[in-house]
This record gives C-alpha cells, structure tokens and sequence, in this order.
C-alpha cells in the first residue's frame, strides 16, 4: 500500500501482482484511489466467508467490487461521502475496504500523484 501526505498520511495506491504473474517489475500494476476517507485492512486469517462470498461466487475470478452506497458506508458520518462509494478489493493475504470517490487499474507501479490521470469510478482490474 502507498501512502502520501505531511502530517496525515492517505491511502493513494495499492501496488499488486495478478496471480498468473511472474513477480517481476514488468508485471507490476496498482490501482491508484482518489478521494478516500475510509480504509479497512483485514487480515486473510480474519476474513469472514459473509463478507466476501457474495461477491466472489457472482463475479468469479473478479477480485475487486464496487459496493455503492451501501449500510458500511451508510454508517459513517455522511458528511464527506456524498460522492463516495464502498470498494472492496480482495488480495492474496488480506482483504482492502475503502470509501473514496473513485479509482483506476493501472499497469506499472504507482509514481506519485504528478503521474497518475483522472481516476474512473468503478473501474475494474485488469487481467
């Protein structure tokens, strides 16, 4: 995960590999977040089959799913949400919860904010 900002640090990027990948830099992909206000990091010990099997049976090999507005981002102070949505995405070792107003799959590794486009809402990875 990248994380930028003096003082209050914010989630900008998650770096990743897809499974099939050699892990080398060529392969290296990010999904770049813009907007966030909630993170949820959970562990893959952790994870409850509630909070993903819905998702996952649907949209098998999918990894990563825009929830919308849903009754988690519903039970935060909507104060900065009104443009945000719930993304989940789901990596080898933990599961990433996060309220932002938008992100974006990109291939190649994240090379801070000057590099990175205007972000699509609801983009999906690419495999």
């Amino acid at each position: 995960m990248v994380w930028e900002g003096s003082g209050s640090q914010q989630l900008v990027a998650i770096e990743y590999f897809n499974p099939d990948d050699v892990y080398e830099p060529a392969n290296l992909k990010h999904v770049a977040l813009s907007g966030v206000q909630v993170v949820m990091v959970t562990p893959e010990e952790v994870i409850g089959l509630e909070q993903i099997r819905d998702s996952i049976a649907a949209h098998r090999p999918a990894s990563m799913f825009d929830l919308g507005r849903n009754r988690w981002l519903l039970s935060f102070s909507q104060q900065h949400l009104g443009g945000c949505r719930h993304f989940q995405m789901l990596f080898y070792d933990e599961l990433i919860d996060v309220i932002c107003e938008s992100i974006e799959c990109i291939d190649g590794a994240y090379g801070g904010a000057a590099q990175q486009g205007v972000a699509a809402a609801g983009a999906a990875p690419r495999r």
